[in-house]
């Protein structure tokens, strides 16, 4: 139920935009994020250290997205492509090592008869006309990884990439080619990030362009307290199959109560101050 006395004396468009979703943390490492240059930006997300707001404008820019994909759908199968496999989960790295494909298809005119990993994305002017002159692989090297991750765990050897320009609708199609070498390193670090129980080494100075907007950044650079939840704390252990448990209580730990914590929690050493 919304506060109505929060809406007082505010314009239709401040009350739009005061409407926020707190974005609950991911109980996994996801295969969209694993390319992100920062190996400890990846570590405090996966470990809870914070939760993001996530604005009304950011949100409908996300939904936005999803609801291209189904028109991405009808124009590929006009153009004889057949198309499958939407949203099809993808695990790895004992079960936390999450992803969902856009799909998979068959039918591109490059190659009619091999089956191709399925990726749409929609981009701004600026980041379209980028990724034209720059391709995908320079323009944006977390797309380019989460097709190389995706290809690995299905086996597959070319992705179609596709990018809608939102603002003219104009299409950027670019054919991806797996490559082994890279795919290997990308889960090699995904499987570090998941079984530390501390940050990896910093790697850039506060005044990098990144972390200028990184979410973590307080924690970071400023040794902000990180938040209090069974993933910070010392007794949760890591289990095989996506699972976690407490070794204090001797419990397995659903997402719902690794979010609550208890009375009990004792930071990781990492998180200790002298």
């Amino acid at each position: 139920m919304v506060d109505l006395n929060l809406f007082k004396n505010r314009t239709l468009l401040q009350k739009i935009e005061m409407v926020s979703r707190i974005s609950k943390q991911r109980p996994y490492l996801g295969m969209s994020q694993i390319g992100h240059s920062c190996h400890r930006y990846l570590w405090y997300s996966f470990r809870w250290c914070y939760t993001e707001e996530i604005s009304a404008r950011l949100q409908r820019l996300f939904d936005r997205g999803h609801r291209e994909e189904p028109e991405v759908y009808k124009m590929l199968k006009s153009a004889g492509v057949d198309c499958w496999g939407d949203q099809e989960g993808i695990t790895g790295v004992h079960g936390h090592f999450l992803g969902h494909i856009d799909g998979k298809c068959r039918g591109v005119q490059e190659d009619i008869y091999e089956e191709h990993l399925l990726e749409i994305k929609t981009m701004s002017e600026k980041n379209f006309k980028d990724i034209n002159k720059k391709k995908l692989k320079q323009s944006k090297p977390v797309y380019f990884a989460q097709t190389q991750i995706y290809m690995k765990k299905l086996k597959l050897n070319k992705c179609l990439f596709i990018a809608v320009n939102k603002n003219d609708d104009s299409l950027y199609i670019e054919i991806i080619n797996f490559d082994e070498g890279f795919a290997d390193d990308l889960e090699r670090k995904a499987e570090i990030i998941i079984l530390s129980d501390a940050p990896p080494k910093k790697e850039y100075k506060p005044t990098w362009y990144e972390c200028k907007w990184c979410s973590a950044k307080e924690i970071c650079h400023k040794d902000m307290q990180v938040e209090v939840n069974c993933r910070t704390c010392t007794s949760c252990d890591i289990l095989p199959e996506g699972k976690w448990e407490c070794s204090k209580h001797g419990i397995p730990l659903t997402i719902e109560q690794q979010r609550v914590g208890c009375s009990h929690h004792a930071f990781l050493e990492c998180f200790i101050k002298d």
